[in-house]
């Protein structure tokens, strides 16, 4: 039926729809179900903590990095980028009087050419095996430095560097060294200031005229001539990607000593030049096959002994080149200067002759157990060896040092390095605080046997002897130093306090004691290198001034412009009154009766004062005096300690030695006068057993004396012991 139709088709139609409207519902339902299941997801606690630590983190890290980069950026800013557009020049030493000592950085210099003229085989090989992407970063090589990371991390050893060419150049030019990362921030930041200063062809002809390339050779000129004979123009691709291969490791893979190894350098050069599309595959397979023709190493160096002025290496040499590093980075490795010393090479040569001289003639003493100089053959020397060290009293001006007997078989410089126990060279310092807080020499001090528990503060019961084992009686206060007696120092130690000597001695330039003080510091059981100790002794020469010692005067660039000028440091050690007090007993030391009575037998006559020291079992002989002009140490012993031979005091083994130079010194024209002594000297009446000023009691106990009293150390109450 008609009407039943339409009833039936809008039936069908509202049913559709109201399941259309449910799903709809439904859906929408299950989409704010969702909504809501997904932002009860976000706000889960865990969930945000995690979200929110690792954007803190982040932020964190990004803040460390910026401010790693701030400080390597300052650090690099104290470079002077001008260095690096200085090709490599010799260095010339002199000493004080002009003569010339030797070369530094001589070996060096290479034979520089301008890039145009090196082969462009030998630049596609270096930046195929070097720096492949050195046209393309700004001094530091991202990509290059994650890919040797993750390569290193996978080997878990260091198997691939990082290194851009403009990098190397950065640790040529300053003499950047080791491997710490610290190192490495600070390379970057420095090669990232080149980048910015220099063209790419500024630093790669910098570079090739400076890498060092094996057995002498600097720069791709040197390693043309050398190897192959010919000009760096001239090179072939083998020839070429051969000195390319070597660069990493110069001496490992040096075609002279080790051709094959070159060898296999040389063919996978050749495959990173074949990977940067700079040869053929077919010319790559060609090249490999061929074996360049190596000149001879004798010719080489034969050729480098006539082109470089090199110098024998030297205990002097090398503090120079060390001292330029610290105080000149920028010029360390590019040399060009002309360095003033303070040395004087005639007092040089006349510290070696009498140190070999003399040390050959205890080494020949019949009943010598020790390996001598003449018998050393290899390895660390393990004969008799000695230090010196010669100041000029009122500039702390190092004329003459001698770090070893040869520094060909030691480099190690005894007379800086080596801090070797003093023995009685250190009793004028106890003496001379003692004569600051009111000891005098005349005063009486007990030379008996320590009594326990005489000093107080000593747990361990320290018992000194003296050398002849034997005991004395109250002597005056001048008498402990002139005979050298460890039971008098000990008491005028104490006399100062334990802490007053220690501050004294740090302030003469000695150092600190290592470890746990102890009574024995008194005696001299702590240790000092040669330099340090004629330093202090200079005080009592200058009236207890003491100037820093050094050895640079000045440095010149190579357009003779001064870059350095040293500027005296001086301070005073100890007073005037006490400098004096302490020289007028050294003086007495070298008289008869003194321990060092002997120098006066030798037929020194200058006025000098100075004192002898030998430690325990005779392991280390000292000697260190003054004249007005000139102080000096001399130590000798054997690095490993051990007795030098039953009897070997520092007079008669040291002592010579100072005697030797010291009578060369005034033969080359140092004059040695009479010691200025102090503006005004009262003589006064003390107490000997106080040091105050004598009353009628004093008197009366029979305890005054009459004493040469400083102005600076006049005492101001009388006695009230008496």
């Amino acid at each position: 039926m008609p009407g039943s139709g339409k009833r039936s088709s809008k039936s069908r139609r509202s049913r559709t729809s109201k399941r259309a409207s449910s799903s709809s519902r439904k859906s929408r339902s299950t989409g704010k179900s969702r909504r809501r299941n997904e932002a009860r997801w976000f706000h889960h606690p865990f969930i945000r903590f995690l979200i929110v630590g690792t954007l803190f983190a982040g932020a964190v890290a990004f803040l460390i990095g910026l401010m790693v980069l701030f400080h390597y950026d300052r650090l690099a800013a104290r470079y002077d980028l001008s260095a690096v557009g200085r090709l490599p020049m010799e260095t010339e030493v002199l000493d004080a009087t002009g003569e010339r000592i030797g070369w530094l950085h001589g070996e060096d210099v290479g034979m520089p050419v301008p890039l145009e003229s090196v082969s462009p085989h030998f630049l596609n090989a270096l930046i195929a095996r070097e720096d492949a992407r050195f046209y393309r970063h700004h001094g530091i090589d991202r990509l290059g430095l994650i890919r040797a990371w993750i390569r290193n991390a996978k080997e878990k050893r260091a198997v691939q560097g990082a290194s851009t060419i403009t990098m190397q150049l950065t640790r040529m030019t300053y003499g950047l060294t080791g491997k710490t990362i610290q190192r490495k921030l600070l390379e970057m930041a420095i090669a990232r200031r080149i980048e910015k200063h220099y063209s790419k062809n500024d630093i790669l002809s910098q570079y090739v005229n400076r890498v060092f390339i094996g057995t002498g050779i600097n720069g791709i000129e040197q390693a043309a001539q050398g190897y192959f004979g010919k000009s760096s123009s001239d090179l072939t691709v083998p020839e070429a990607a051969m000195i390319a291969g070597v660069i990493r490791a110069p001496n490992g893979f040096s075609p002279f000593r080790h051709y094959e190894t070159a060898l296999r350098e040389m063919r996978g050069t050749l495959a990173r030049m074949e990977d940067e599309g700079m040869i053929t595959k077919e010319e790559q397979q060609r090249y490999r096959e061929m074996r360049p023709v190596v000149l001879d190493q004798d010719r080489w160096m034969e050729m480098l002994r006539k082109q470089s002025k090199v110098s024998g290496e030297s205990y002097i040499l090398k503090m120079v080149e060390e001292k330029i590093e610290e105080l000149l980075p920028s010029y360390a490795g590019i040399g060009g200067l002309t360095i003033q010393t303070t040395f004087d090479e005639r007092l040089q040569r006349a510290a070696e002759i009498s140190v070999d001289e003399r040390l050959r003639a205890l080494e020949s003493q019949p009943g010598y157990t020790h390996q001598t100089a003449a018998g050393h053959r290899s390895g660390d020397p393990e004969y008799l060896q000695a230090a010196v060290t010669i100041i000029e009293n009122h500039s702390g001006a190092m004329r003459a040092t001698l770090g070893g007997r040869s520094y060909h078989d030691s480099a190690f410089n005894r007379a800086i390095r080596s801090r070797r126990p003093m023995g009685s060279i250190f009793k004028p310092l106890v003496y001379g605080t003692a004569f600051e807080r009111g000891l005098f020499p005349g005063m009486l001090i007990s030379d008996g046997q320590i009594a326990p528990g005489e000093i107080a503060w000593d747990d361990e019961g320290w018992d000194p002897q003296n050398s002849d084992g034997v005991f004395g009686d109250f002597l005056p206060a001048e008498q402990g130093l002139i005979r050298s007696r460890n039971t008098m120092t000990a008491r005028i130690g104490e006399w100062s306090g334990i802490d007053t000597v220690l501050t004294m001695m740090e302030h003469a330039g000695l150092g600190v004691v290592e470890g746990e003080v102890s009574p024995t510091v008194y005696i001299g059981t702590t240790g000092a290198n040669v330099r340090d100790v004629a330093s202090a002794y200079s005080v009592f020469a200058t009236g207890g001034l003491r100037h820093e010692p050094h050895f640079l005067l000045s440095v010149q660039d190579r357009e003779g412009v001064t870059i350095y000028q040293h500027e005296d440091r001086s301070y005073q050690v100890m007073s005037s009154g006490a400098a004096w007090l302490t020289s007028n007993i050294l003086k007495r030391v070298l008289e008869e009766g003194g321990t060092g009575a002997s120098l006066r037998e030798m037929g020194f006559a200058a006025p000098a004062g100075g004192k002898t020291g030998t430690t325990n079992d005779f392991h280390d002989a000292w000697f260190a005096g003054y004249t007005s002009r000139l102080s000096g140490s001399v130590w000798v012993g054997l690095d490993q300690p051990q007795p030098i031979y039953e009897g070997a005091y520092g007079g008669k083994v040291a002592m010579p030695i100072w005697f030797d130079i010291m009578s060369a010194a005034e033969n080359i024209g140092y004059e040695f006068t009479a010691f200025a002594e102090p503006e005004e000297v009262i003589e006064m009446q003390l107490c000997r057993s106080t040091g105050l000023l004598a009353s009628e009691k004093c008197a009366a106990a029979g305890t005054v004396y009459v004493e040469q009293v400083p102005h600076d150390l006049i005492p101001r109450k009388f006695c009230k012991q008496h």
